[in-house]
């Protein structure tokens, strides 16, 4: 097999464009007092999976995956109200946290597609979270951290939808290729009888 045919995809949750818009100021914000760091430009979403797949082989199965997952899937409100900092030996992140409802109901759904995918070396998301800036070195974390100590944060947007991105090696930052749409119908069973329980 050509290595060239294998991408790295991702699923992700993006929030309407007025969240984004704001995750957006959050990201300039640090930008102007550490200068560069990862994930600058990236815009805002929330990862729900991660995998390689061969996009002449795997691509349309995992397509028909995906909308199989999302039309059983109603819409969620979700709430983002709070910054979070998370530091391990190398880097650390910054990012956007969910309140407690948000984070019930958000992790179920990442569960659900992530395992409902049939995709070889898939890395799933557990934490849901909105990133403002990863691979921040310890001057960086501390820098942020009393840059958002005190914002006040209030992000809500209906999900009502994943989208499915493939990395563009050339710049480096996940595209958009297909939008799935929840669409609240009633589970079935493989033989088609109605799921009662």
């Amino acid at each position: 097999m050509d290595m060239s045919d294998i991408y790295l995809y991702s699923v992700a949750i993006y929030p309407v464009i007025s969240v984004m818009d704001s995750v957006k100021r959050f990201k300039d914000d640090l930008a102007s007092s550490i200068g560069w760091y990862g994930s600058r430009n990236s815009k805002a979403h929330i990862t729900i999976c991660e995998f390689n797949a061969d996009a002449e082989r795997e691509l349309v199965s995992i397509k028909s995956q995906l909308q199989r997952l999302c039309a059983t899937e109603s819409p969620l409100d979700l709430k983002f109200d709070h910054v979070g900092m998370y530091e391990n030996k190398v880097n650390g992140v910054a990012c956007l946290l969910p309140d407690k409802e948000t984070e019930e109901i958000l992790k179920p759904l990442m569960k659900r597609i992530g395992k409902g995918l049939k995709v070889k070396n898939i890395f799933g998301s557990n934490n849901p979270h909105i990133t403002i800036g990863r691979k921040l070195n310890k001057e960086q974390v501390s820098f942020a951290t009393d840059l958002f100590k005190d914002t006040k944060v209030n992000l809500n947007f209906i999900c009502d939808r994943v989208v499915l991105r493939v990395l563009n090696r050339s710049i480096g930052q996940f595209e958009v290729i297909e939008e799935f749409i929840f669409q609240s119908k009633t589970p079935r069973l493989a033989d088609g009888q109605l799921l009662m329980f």
